[in-house]
């Protein structure tokens, strides 16, 4: 299969298909249009199992999350898209409620994978794994189009993992407080003695 603009159209299509909202009510306004950031959201492990791919953020609307899209220099026909919704309309929900719009549209059931996760192949080629996270406000859909689609559920799962209550407040760009820097840099020096 060889992928070309069609690509970016259908992860594009996929995206803002799973980021609509149901009715729109206080915990379901906008977040800021540079709330989270792609490059801080996505855990080193994550992109240690996706060397040779390079990282893109957009919004594909004004109410989504970041969509994360990393594209292969090696592999054209390959992309993969991490779309993040980290809002707290998915707190208190039936699970059932979570999976019933992926499984009705032909997705199974992942067990023991957050909250809950489905995964569906929307078209041939492509698989879609969506998760809720348990200890943040997260659902999160991977999205594996070309070869090798298989490894969409170990990108979910090491997605979900690393997703973190630590790790979503420090994805906020205009962090604020004095001490905010990326999880992954190393500790101030504090001076000499």
């Amino acid at each position: 299969m060889r992928a070309g603009r069609g690509v970016g159209v259908v992860v594009l299509a996929l995206a803002l298909g799973a980021c609509r909202s149901r009715n729109a009510g206080p915990a379901d306004a906008p977040p800021p249009a540079n709330d989270l950031s792609c490059e801080r959201l996505v855990a080193p492990d994550v992109r240690d199992a996706l060397p040779g791919f390079t990282l893109q953020q957009s919004r594909p609307c004004p109410t989504c999350g970041p969509l994360c899209t990393f594209r292969s220099t090696e592999q054209k026909d390959v992309t993969v898209s991490i779309a993040y919704d980290c809002r707290q309309r998915f707190e208190g929900e039936d699970v059932q409620a979570l999976l019933t719009p992926t499984l009705r549209a032909g997705g199974t059931e992942i067990p023991a994978m957050g909250r809950a996760a489905a995964r569906r192949e929307p078209v041939p080629g492509m698989l879609q794994v969506s998760t809720w996270d348990d200890d943040t406000p997260c659902g999160i859909i991977v999205t594996w189009l070309g070869a090798d689609k298989e490894r969409a559920i170990d990108i979910a799962r090491a997605t979900l993992f690393a997703t973190t209550p630590e790790r979503l407040a420090a994805a906020h760009p205009d962090a604020s407080t004095p001490d905010a820097r990326p999880l992954d840099a190393p500790p101030p020096d504090a001076g000499t003695p």
